[in-house]
C-alpha cells in the first residue's frame, strides 16, 4: 500500500471505525499461508453449512459483517500462539448477540508446515477442524469443542471467495496450564478419557498444553445454567493425518551431567520407525494437556487415566452410547474429500480405531489390557499423496 492509500485508510478508521468491513490487506498473511493443494484435496462447499445449528445467529451476523451489510470492528491486535497466520476481529453486539465477540480467522486451505513433515502430509486442515467439531457433537461432547464455522472472504483479487475458518472465542477461557487446584473440579476428570479417545480416533497429535482450555468456576451458559463441562478443546486442524503415532524424535535431550545434548542417531531412527508402524490409545493419554488435569485429579484422589482403572471403564461405558452416531457422522464428512485414495486412507485408519474402542467396550477389564498391551495397538496405514502405494498396507 502506498503512503496516500495508507493515509486514506487511517482517515476512514478515525472518522468511523465501524463504517467498513474487512480489507484485503487484512488477509495478506492468510492468503500467503493458503495452498492450492488444499483445494485439490477438499471441497469446502458443504462446510459452509456444516456448523452446529446453535451457531446460526452468530454465523449470519459474521457474514453480514464481512460483506458490509453490518459493521465489523476492525482487526483487533492480540498476542496469539501457534504457527498459523491469523486475523482477529471483534463483532459488535446485535440482535440475539447482546455482547461483542472476538473471532479468529485462519486459512481453510492452510499450507503444510515443514516443521511438522514427520507426521503431517495431507492439506486438509480446514476439513479436519470442521470434521472434529461434527464428531464431537455426535459424541455428545460438542459443548467441549471450540465453536467454529466456515465463511468465504474477499481476501484478494485472486481470492474473491476464499474460505476461512472462523473461531468464535470464549472471552473467559484460559489455558489449561494456568489452572491450579482452586479451579479444578472432579467433573473435569471424568471428561479426560473421552478426550483421549476422540484424539485417538482422529490421530490428533497436537493436544499440547495450549490446545486445551478451561472456563472459570461459576461460568454459566446462555440460559444462565451451569456448564456441562468447563473444559474447552481447541485447534484440531492437524488431525486425520494417520502418518505417524507421534511427532518424531526430539533433536535434543537434557543429560543431568552433560546438559543439553543431541539425540543419538540410532535412537532417532528407532523412535521414528516405531512411530510409523503402529499407534496406541496410550499415546493420547500422555498428552501435555491431559497430564496437567490428570495430575490435579490425582491430588484429589481420582484414578490416574494412565492406569487401566481410570481409562477403560469410562470409555467402555460411554463409547456404546455414541459409537454409531460418530461413525455415521464420519461417513458423511468423508464425502467432502475429493480424492478417492484420501477417502480410503482416512476411512481405513479411522475404522481400525473404531474397532479397538469396540473391543474395549466389550471387555473393559483393565487388568487384561495392561497385561496385554499389544491389544491396545492398531496398525498405521500410511499413504502419501505423492506416492502410489501405502507404506504399511
Amino acid at each position: 500500500m502506498d503512503l496516500e492509500g495508507f493515509k486514506l485508510r487511517l482517515a476512514e478508521r478515525v472518522a468511523n471505525p465501524l463504517a467498513k468491513s474487512t480489507h484485503a490487506d487484512d488477509f495478506k498473511a492468510i492468503v500467503q499461508d493458503t495452498d492450492d493443494a488444499g483445494r485439490e484435496a477438499v471441497d469446502h462447499t458443504a462446510d459452509l453449512s456444516a456448523h452446529p445449528r446453535s451457531l446460526d445467529d452468530k454465523v449470519k451476523h459474521y457474514r453480514d459483517a464481512i460483506s458490509n451489510q453490518s459493521p465489523l470492528l476492525r482487526r483487533t491486535p492480540m498476542p496469539l500462539t501457534g504457527v498459523t497466520s491469523k486475523a482477529v476481529y471483534t463483532l459488535p453486539s446485535a440482535d440475539k448477540m447482546p455482547a461483542t465477540e472476538k473471532v479468529i480467522v485462519k486459512p481453510y486451505h492452510e499450507k503444510l508446515n515443514p516443521k511438522a513433515n514427520f507426521w503431517q502430509h495431507h492439506p486438509i486442515q480446514g476439513w479436519a477442524e470442521m470434521t472434529n467439531q461434527s464428531l464431537w457433537y455426535a459424541a455428545d461432547m460438542g459443548h467441549m469443542h471450540q465453536k467454529v464455522h466456515v465463511s468465504e472472504h474477499a481476501m484478494s483479487p485472486l481470492h474473491p471467495k476464499e474460505p476461512g475458518i472462523a473461531i468464535h472465542m470464549d472471552p473467559s477461557a484460559e489455558l489449561i496450564r494456568h489452572m491450579g487446584p482452586s479451579q479444578y473440579s472432579i467433573d473435569m476428570h471424568d471428561d479426560l478419557p473421552k478426550i483421549a479417545a476422540m484424539d485417538f480416533l482422529t490421530n490428533n497429535l497436537d493436544r499440547h498444553a495450549a490446545n486445551l482450555m478451561f472456563l472459570p468456576k461459576g461460568s454459566v451458559n446462555r440460559d444462565g445454567q451451569p456448564l456441562r463441562s468447563r473444559l474447552l478443546a481447541i485447534d484440531h486442524g492437524r488431525s486425520f493425518q494417520y502418518h505417524a503415532s507421534n511427532k518424531g524424535a526430539p533433536r535434543k535431550i537434557h543429560d543431568p551431567l552433560l546438559g543439553t545434548v543431541d539425540v543419538p542417531h540410532d535412537a532417532k531412527v528407532a523412535h521414528e520407525t516405531e512411530g510409523k508402524t503402529g499407534d496406541t490409545l496410550l499415546n493420547y493419554v500422555e498428552s501435555g494437556a491431559l497430564n496437567h488435569v490428570g495430575m490435579l485429579g490425582e491430588m484429589f484422589g481420582r484414578d490416574s487415566i494412565k492406569t487401566g482403572s481410570g481409562l477403560f471403564p469410562p470409555i467402555a461405558k460411554w463409547w456404546p452410547t455414541v459409537r454409531n452416531r460418530i461413525v455415521d457422522a464420519m461417513n458423511q464428512r468423508i464425502l467432502s474429500l475429493r480424492e478417492p485414495r484420501m477417502q480410503q486412507h482416512i476411512q481405513k485408519n479411522f475404522t481400525e480405531r473404531v474397532k479397538l474402542l469396540d473391543n474395549i467396550a466389550r471387555n473393559p477389564d483393565w487388568y487384561t489390557y495392561l497385561a496385554q498391551e499389544k491389544d491396545l495397538k492398531v496398525p498405521l496405514h500410511i499413504w502419501d499423496r505423492n506416492e502410489k502405494e501405502e507404506a504399511n498396507p
